[in-house]
């Protein structure tokens, strides 16, 4: 008798399909694994960038003392420091300082753009959401909500403003 060396075409064909369906299981994998690793991503960049943007925003509020300020449904809002209170070293008294122009802190939603002071405030890779408001609770309290939009998501961020007049 003859023995063949070799393989069959079936068992060729069975190779091939076990490699063939091997390799979609660990292309699917590989693709999840990128898609979920670019989520992750984006969400560490939408909290970081909206945790510095909310702290900013707080630390401008908080380096004023507020006196007054202007106020535009849901769009802006201008807080005004006509005066400020200081330690004088000399005399040892809290003396108060009266601004000629008043010092001011701005914040301003103007279409995907946010502008602190007037000045566009970067957010990339996000724009700025239409749903981003700037919201009267009282005459003394404002919420900001800032929701910062990629392709896929949005982020939403608040600060509450209080303002001791």
């Amino acid at each position: 008798m003859h023995k063949h060396k070799g393989i069959t075409i079936v068992e060729l064909l069975g190779a091939i399909v076990i490699f063939s369906i091997t390799s979609t299981i660990i292309a699917i994998t590989i693709s999840f694994i990128i898609s979920a690793n670019k989520q992750i991503v984006e969400n560490g960049q939408a909290n970081t960038a909206g945790t510095i943007l909310i702290k900013n925003i707080e630390n401008n509020v908080n380096d004023l003392f507020i006196t007054r300020y202007d106020y535009t449904l849901n769009q802006s809002l201008i807080l005004y420091s006509d005066f400020e209170f200081y330690f004088n070293e000399e005399t040892s008294q809290i003396e108060q300082r009266t601004f000629d122009i008043p010092l001011q802190t701005s914040i301003i939603f103007e279409g995907d753009q946010l502008l602190i002071d007037h000045t566009p405030y970067a957010l990339s890779p996000f724009i700025l959401h239409e749903s981003s408001t700037i919201e009267m609770v009282s005459n003394a309290q404002f919420i900001i909500t800032i929701v910062l939009a990629s392709d896929e998501k949005t982020y939403t961020f608040k600060t509450n403003i209080i303002i001791n007049l």
